[in-house]
């Protein structure tokens, strides 16, 4: 049964409508339905004040200490939010061991909502954050880590050392099985300048001549080079696995594909997966989210060509402004977007590793779709850490063995023509070898459509 719990604010809060918003997330994990019913049995205290007497707690509350140093913070300046020693957000001046002398809300608001980018990236023309421009890594970090998911977390630990109850049923682990369509082959071309390009890439980049053989051997042995489609969709389906295919429709930027969807035989192949289990989603095109509206044309393109809906959206490349990107998704009328992750590293870019719902804070507005948040990319271990097939299998392993432990909700990246064995021979191997290995974890492996109508279900119980 779902616990009802009364939000109390105490002071001015730094934004109350992203406070209630982020409260959410943890209430969805928690199975909480927040209300501001003074009649509610169990109460979370969020105060904004430096005065401990200004706040009438209840031995059963839990309570969140802010301050006005924090809206100060988020407004002005482009400094990473301040972590203490014990990796909480936003340390508060008072300490009681029965009280969350943190921030926990707004750092998590913060970090899922990509605050840091948006404060200091605002004049970038183009391009993705690297990870050691990241705030994460400028606070001391090794590696990206879920700090929102914790920073939630201890609102539930805190309840339960108060003797709350909490949902005792745990969300299934779920991989989000994704696949960007970079390259297609041309008419005529058989894929032949690609395939050089990768035999390059193995030489100079990985300097791994062996492997530069074994591209030209297998591009030889290929009747259809790249075009690996129902190769793909019969190896996961006899995993009990389902996918999404990513499409770029249209060429406006020397870093876009330039396959054309509406020819035979992508217009079939792409209408046979968007009638079936599997799904086709939009690869926005590289300036897509910076230009008014485009993610919307470029939407509706691809659904007249499929003849179904298009609901899910990576940007190529990476390439967005924070704000720009959320705004471009929603107006778009897409249901879930996956563009929050790195390139040139793994793990939680955004602090989790659960599906959230986006928050404006200039506009002050929450956003209406859900944002999967991408962990790991094939070509982030072949081309950042030029891993062997072997080390890239098990370093996936370690990214993933805590999501799992976890329960949580991600994405992953490994493009299709990385699954036709032309691009880092051996891993297409890799993924289907990491496939058998999430089946024995319990997970689920699907597309992103069928979670869709999961996740709102709960969201809209998490508010009375």
């Amino acid at each position: 049964m779902t616990l009802r719990v009364q939000l109390v604010f105490v002071g001015e809060p730094f934004n109350r409508e992203a406070v209630i918003h982020t409260l959410r997330h943890a209430a969805m994990r928690a199975d909480w339905q927040i209300t501001l019913d003074a009649n509610a049995e169990h109460r979370i205290v969020y105060a904004t004040t430096d005065d401990a007497n200004e706040i009438d707690a209840r031995p059963n509350d839990v309570v969140i200490l802010s301050s006005r140093a924090v809206a100060d913070h988020l407004q002005s300046s482009d400094e990473p939010f301040p972590l203490g020693a014990n990796r909480l957000p936003f340390p508060h001046s008072l300490q009681r061991n029965d009280w969350i002398c943190a921030d926990v809300i707004a750092g998590a608001c913060a970090a899922m909502n990509l605050w840091y980018e948006e404060r200091t990236r605002a004049d970038v023309r183009d391009g993705w954050i690297a990870w050691r421009d990241d705030w994460m890594a400028r606070v001391g970090l090794s590696e990206p880590a879920p700090l929102a998911d914790e920073w939630l977390a201890e609102i539930v630990r805190a309840a339960k050392q108060k003797g709350w109850r909490t949902s005792e049923s745990r969300d299934a682990f779920t991989i989000v099985l994704t696949h960007d369509v970079d390259y297609l082959p041309g008419a005529f071309d058989r894929g032949l300048p690609r395939v050089m390009r990768a035999i390059a890439r193995q030489i100079i980049l990985r300097r791994r001549p062996l492997d530069a053989m074994r591209l030209l051997m297998r591009y030889w042995q290929s009747p259809q080079p790249y075009f690996s489609f129902d190769a793909v969709m019969r190896a996961e389906a006899l995993r009990g696995a389902r996918s999404s295919f990513q499409l770029v429709v249209a060429h406006r930027h020397r870093f876009d594909p330039d396959y054309a969807i509406a020819r035979e035989p992508i217009a079939s192949a792409l209408q046979k997966i968007a009638a079936s289990d599997w799904e086709i989603c939009l690869h926005g095109s590289y300036a897509a989210t910076r230009t008014p509206d485009m993610l919307c044309a470029e939407r509706i393109g691809l659904e007249r060509e499929i003849g179904a809906p298009v609901r899910g959206h990576r940007q190529h490349y990476l390439n967005f402004y924070p704000s720009r990107l959320f705004d471009a998704v929603e107006r778009a009328g897409l249901d879930y977007d996956l563009s929050v992750g790195y390139n040139d590293a793994s793990g939680a870019r955004a602090g989790t590793c659960f599906p959230y719902r986006p928050f404006n804070l200039t506009a002050n507005h929450a956003h209406n779709f859900w944002e999967i948040p991408f962990v790991l990319m094939d070509t982030t271990l072949a081309t950042t850490h030029c891993f062997a097939p072997r080390e890239a299998f098990q370093y996936s392993q370690k990214i993933l063995a805590p999501i799992a432990q976890a329960r949580g909700c991600v994405a992953l990246i490994w493009h299709l023509e990385q699954l036709s064995g032309l691009l880092d021979p051996g891993f297409e191997r890799v993924y289907f070898d990491l496939l058998d290995w999430l089946c024995e974890q319990g997970a689920r492996m699907v597309a992103g459509k069928h979670l869709v109508r999961e996740w709102q279900d709960a969201w809209t119980q998490t508010l009375e």
